[in-house]
């Protein structure tokens, strides 16, 4: 297989961006998982990192896991099939229930966190 073979079309392309976004997502959970380690000794010894340049990458990280996240849920359609009453289930309204989900998943894990942050 050619070096560039993934550069000759955009889907290979555009595939292969996706799987990147992977990576500086894990660099930046490995950091996540250092600083829970660093505020087990409490409020007194933590100080949270706040360069510009982490917040920078960390806004990089989360459009990657945007990009990640939309086209993973993109796919549900033609991944999954429903029959009921032995009629399928347009795959617009499969893709559509993940993108609602995932929705109230951001909703239900956003209003736990505001509320034991109290």
């Amino acid at each position: 297989m050619p070096r560039g073979w993934w550069t000759r079309r955009s889907n290979y392309f555009w595939y292969i961006v996706r799987e990147f976004t992977s990576l500086p997502l894990a660099l930046w959970l490995l950091w996540f998982l250092l600083e829970i380690r660093r505020a087990q000794d409490g409020p007194s010894g933590y100080h949270p990192h706040s360069s510009l340049g982490f917040v920078i990458f960390s806004v990089i990280v989360l459009l990657f896991a945007l990009y990640h996240s939309v086209t993973f849920l993109s796919l549900a359609g033609a991944i999954l099939h429903f029959n009921v009453a032995d009629r399928p289930i347009p795959s617009q309204l499969i893709v559509l229930s993940q993108f609602a989900a995932w929705a109230a998943a951001s909703v239900v894990v956003g209003f736990v966190l505001i509320y034991f942050a109290r």
